[in-house]
């Protein structure tokens, strides 16, 4: 009890489960009859409700014995629940008894029903004076305070009747307040909210017409025409009808485009009356449906920012949705340049940018407010009220437009920046990228002219990717074409072919593509700018953040700090976390700007320190993949590699980076780099093996090759000579790769390398043994045996017994493969060569199989599939696949062997690898 002898203060809520609060306390209302007549008190608040009008709200007809004595008990527990210290002949506070019934005593503000019909009345005094703002807030205010449906759980015919009648109401809210957003422009949110309502009352006219006038205004025809035909087809299904009038008229008024439909709104053109100062939209505007899509539902959360390179057509795309949204915005519609990027133009200052919006609109200059602040607060009351649209083109940064931003929503303002303005706390944030190509083909036709890129339409696809489908880039080399007659589409690729150039080639008067790009570099810091253009000395299509940090010699946590500011200056893309990319033409253009800041020394330094940490990194996941090699690489001291914690991680990082090996190769070459150029290529044999990727084995050997031989290293030459063998081995060409393997054993023998000369003899052996010539292989392999023995080499020695396993497998000699075989296993298990230790378990699942030991044979090849799973080997998964469906077929299980060969197909095929065919016939066969 409250000692302070003010009354207890009671609140009720009835749009949902009715609830009663004393002092915020909640009150237990008891079963559901106590609640229904608890609803009918609260409901009719401050009135008596005489006995006989309770009885017939609880139970209607269906009258049990004694109602009466009902309705007394369950009043005297609700004060009971009420006032629970209340004296007994007090006569109470909130439930008071009257001589014909009862009274709730509850002030309108102290239920949730009656809050909302003060705010549904208010909100309609708004609407009626043409306050559609305050209309929308008022009325959305009402609606959200139903929680679930109203009097939700309570028995009876009076509630059951109030459910309707409220039901109703809420209905009804929540189409005025879609009227307000229409009349406020706000189309996209008045999408939204009249959708549920044609879901939930489908044969209810009046959203319907909403949503399709909604969806007409924001420029979506044939999703408004598409609402009438699923209005139609509810109205088919329930009632065998057409709609009524209300919609057939509005959908013949959207069909012939009715100009009067699109007038929103009560507002007029307001002070200083309408004016429009947009650029001339574009005659070549092709493409970027999805991204014109985004703007236009922007248009009812106020401001968009479009941020973008330079070149990629930011301007235009807002420039034409502007022309789109024209109608909607009929008081005014200004487009102003801030310069942020202008050639001989600094930014223009918030204050300046204010100075000449305000006049504008009108304002006198002896008007004109000298504070940035002051004038700021009369730009947004001159647009208070005002359906405007504001471009911001060429946005410095957030601090630059916030100042210019109306108060008022009924406004629209468009923003472009070469930056991502994370600062802006706009509605719709949209980042532009290049056209697709298809969209970029269509730009060229239209510029250059339909007929003469439909008469070369292999050329023309060729100068749009040499244009990298950048809008700019495609729009100078089209007009170029289109003003030249005697110029071939052709004669266009082949100027655009050379990097040197094709810059200069993208230059047509006063629009060049470097002269955009040159814009925003010289807008960076020279810490960004150094950054950027040694980026353009990156060989490769995506480079990480601890390459870029070797590239500049910089820490990690700088680079990364130094390459998220050219992401958010748009001149570095992340195609995905962590991983960096330049622009096609944007790599030309820094390799440019390299060639010029830097000299030949720290060029060739900086690719030094790029492949250091490349030669480093690699090296350290071949530890995992082939830990028992002899070449190891020698990258210069201290570089810090990654390390990686297993083999999965670092085959994880091989797959990532793959697309940079040949380049990098190729870079090491070019810039004199010859021993990272053939120690790169050379520590890639294990990924390369165990991915089965011998077109890249074969590409980086090739270019590596040079290298070793440039600096007079015979072994270095050996080894490449030897990868291109094993490679070609793979490939079944084994002609060449006998020719490798007969250079590479010269050279070793040349050099003196014993161990060498071992190993070339093993492949030279199996290559032979695949041509079908037994003795010359086995020579090979005895030779092999006795060398390594010789020098001591383990690994090697484990090699040729396990080739001579499966020599002597071929020979007919099982017990001989087996005994060489179980050898070179126990030596591949002791030194944890798991992909060795499955081609070995492979080979022995074979010469079982033969043997007619099925049982052994599926023991040795589900060991076999499990090591090279484990380890990344899918040229050897595949291999062994196939020899365990050869082993299920033996064993008359005919689904599981087809099962093993279309796995093993699918890798072979994924890898081009020649024995699909094989295995392809094998299915076929069965």
């Amino acid at each position: 009890m409250r000692g302070d002898g003010a009354k207890p203060r009671l609140s009720v809520r009835l749009l949902g489960p009715p609830r009663a609060f004393v002092d915020e306390r909640e009150v237990a209302l008891g079963p559901p009859l106590q609640r229904a007549l608890f609803a009918v008190l609260a409901v009719r608040r401050n009135q008596v409700v005489e006995r006989a009008e309770l009885i017939d709200a609880l139970w209607g007809e269906d009258l049990p014995d004694h109602p009466e004595g009902g309705v007394h008990t369950y009043v005297a527990r609700l004060r009971r629940a009420l006032e629970p210290d209340r004296p007994r002949r007090d006569p109470g506070r909130h439930l008071r008894s009257h001589p014909a019934g009862y009274r709730l005593e509850l002030p309108g503000e102290a239920t949730d029903l009656g809050v909302f019909e003060h705010l549904r009345d208010e909100g309609r005094r708004a609407w009626r004076a043409g306050r559609a703002e305050a209309a929308e807030r008022l009325l959305g205010e009402a609606l959200e305070l139903f929680d679930g449906t109203a009097l939700g759980g309570v028995p009876g015919p009076f509630a059951r009747e109030q459910r309707s009648w409220l039901a109703e109401q809420r209905l009804s809210v929540a189409e005025e307040r879609i009227d307000a957003l229409l009349a406020r422009g706000r189309y996209g949110d008045a999408i939204a909210a009249a959708r549920p309502l044609t879901v939930d009352q489908p044969l209810r006219e009046r959203p319907w017409a909403q949503l399709m006038t909604a969806l007409y205004r924001d420029g979506r025809r044939s999703e408004a025409l598409a609402a009438y035909e699923r209005a139609r087809a509810a109205c088919a299904q329930a009632l065998g009808l057409d709609p009524g009038p209300l919609l057939s008229g509005l959908r013949q008024r959207i069909v012939v485009a009715d100009p009067a439909l699109l007038a929103g709104g009560t507002q007029g053109p307001g002070p200083g009356g309408q004016r429009v100062d947009l650029p001339r939209d574009s005659d070549h505007f092709v493409g970027r449906e999805r991204e014109v899509e985004r703007v236009l539902a922007a248009a009812g959360r106020g401001v968009c920012a479009i941020d973008g390179m330079a070149g990629v057509g930011k301007t235009t795309l807002a420039v034409h949705v502007a022309g789109l949204l024209g109608s909607r915005y009929p008081d005014l519609r200004l487009h102003l340049d801030l310069h942020a990027h202008s050639q001989g133009q600094p930014p223009v200052p918030a204050a300046a940018a204010l100075e000449r919006l305000l006049l504008a609109v009108g304002v006198p200059g002896d008007r004109v407010p000298a504070a940035t602040d002051d004038r700021a607060a009369l730009w947004r009351a001159q647009l208070a009220g005002r359906r405007a649209l504001l471009v911001l083109d060429n946005a410095a940064d957030a601090g630059q437009v916030r100042p210019l931003l109306p108060g008022s929503p009924s406004s629209l303002v468009l923003i472009t920046s070469r930056r991502r303005l994370s600062g802006l706390d706009a509605g719709e944030c949209l980042s532009l990228d290049v056209l697709p190509y298809p969209d970029a083909v269509a730009l060229f036709a239209a510029v250059a002219g339909q007929e003469r890129a439909a008469a070369e339409p292999e050329a023309t696809g060729e100068v749009v990717r040499a244009c990298g489908m950048l809008p700019l880039a495609v729009q100078i080399a089209a007009a170029r074409l289109r003003h030249r007659p005697a110029w071939t589409v052709a004669h266009l690729r082949d100027r655009l072919a050379g990097e040197d150039r094709r810059l200069e080639e993208l230059t047509a008067q006063d629009r060049s593509v470097a002269a955009a790009f040159s814009l925003s570099y010289r807008s960076l810091e020279p810490a960004e700018r150094r950054m950027f253009r040694l980026l353009g000395l990156f060989p490769g299509t995506g480079i990480a953040v601890p390459a870029a940090a070797a590239l500049a010699a910089a820490g990690t946590a700088e680079a990364d700090a130094l390459l998220q500011r050219l992401v958010d200056c748009q001149l570095l893309q992340e195609p995905r976390p962590g991983r960096y990319r330049l622009h096609d033409l944007l790599a030309v253009y820094a390799a440019g700007e390299c060639a010029r800041a830097e000299d030949a020394g720290r060029r060739r330094a900086a690719v030094g320190r790029l492949l250091d940490h490349y030669l480093a990194t690699v090296d350290g996941a071949e530890e995992h993949l082939r830990p028992q090699r002899l070449d190891r690489a020698d990258p210069a001291e201290g570089v810090p590699g990654l390390r990686f914690a297993d083999q999965a991680a670092a085959l994880t990082w091989l797959d990532g980076e793959r697309a940079n090996f040949a380049p990098l190769v190729e870079a090491a070459a070019r810039h004199g780099h010859h021993r990272q150029a053939w120690q790169l290529a050379r520590c890639l044999w294990g990924f390369f093996e165990s991915r089965g990727h011998w077109a890249d084995w074969i590409s980086t050997h090739q270019l590596a090759l040079p290298s070793a031989r440039s600096v007079g290293d015979k072994l270095a030459e050996a080894r490449l000579l030897v990868g291109l063998g094993v490679a070609e081995h793979f490939l079944r060409r084994y002609e060449a790769a006998v020719g490798h393997y007969r250079s590479a054993l010269a050279l070793m023998r040349e050099t003196g390398f014993r161990a060498g000369e071992a190993g070339v003899l093993t492949n030279l052996g199996n290559t032979f043994r695949r041509m079908g010539r037994l003795a010359e292989c086995i020579d090979c392999q005895e030779q092999a045996l006795e060398i390594a023995r010789t020098v001591g080499d383990r690994s090697g020695e484990a090699i040729v017994l396990a080739n001579l396993g499966e020599l002597y497998g071929d020979a007919g000699l099982p017990e001989r493969s087996v005994a060489a075989q179980e050898q070179a296993l126990a030596m591949f298990r002791a030194w944890g060569e798991r992909r060795l230790e499955g081609s070995v378990l492979d080979g022995l699942a074979r010469v079982h199989l033969a043997m007619g030991d099925l049982d052994r044979a599926l023991a040795h090849a589900g060991d076999a599939l499990a090591c090279r799973r484990g380890c990344g080997d899918r040229s050897g998964e595949a291999e062994t696949l196939d020899c365990l469906g050869r082993v299920h077929l033996s064993a008359g299980r005919r689904d599981a062997a087809a099962e093993c060969w279309r796995q093993a197909l699918a890798i072979a095929e994924d890898l081009a690898a020649p024995t699909a065919a094989e295995i392809r016939r094998r299915l076929a066969e069965l």
